[in-house]
């Protein structure tokens, strides 16, 4: 069943505000508990997989989440035209915004102009690889 879109309040930590894209609830907590620990603040989106909708961001409607955010977690198929349409957006609204992005190798190589720029994890995503790539992004670190 599809999630309902809602605002939501940033939770957790000073470091940073990310962004938690997930369409699963459990994913989303489970990369926010992470990133909380380490001291970053989090808002969660299930984002149009997890929704059925389209991403705000791509109507034109606008998303207080993405346009706060200091980093994202894209942590939404790639391989769904919906998801892909969101990120596409979220790059085009804030170009230099930094946008981890959980992958697999061979979608990181089928979507290499998609993900040009972002800092690509490969899938799945553990709390090390998601730490170390939301430090790297956020320092601009290749």
């Amino acid at each position: 069943m599809p999630e309902l879109l809602d605002i939501q309040d940033w939770t957790g930590g000073e470091r940073a505000r990310v962004l938690v894209e997930a369409a699963e609830w459990g994913d989303r907590t489970m990369i926010a508990a992470v990133l909380q620990g380490a001291g970053y603040a989090t808002v969660g989106c299930a984002g149009p997989e997890g929704t059925g909708h389209r991403c705000l961001l791509a109507t034109g409607a606008g998303c207080t989440a993405a346009l706060e955010a200091d980093v994202v977690v894209h942590a939404l198929r790639t391989t769904d035209p919906r998801n892909l349409e969101a990120l596409r957006a979220l790059r085009r609204e804030r170009p230099d915004l930094p946008v981890v992005v959980e992958a697999s190798a061979a979608v990181t190589r089928q979507r290499a102009d998609d993900l040009a720029g972002c800092w690509v994890v490969e899938a799945p995503l553990t709390p090390e690889r998601l730490l170390d790539a939301v430090e790297r992004a956020l320092a601009g670190v290749v």
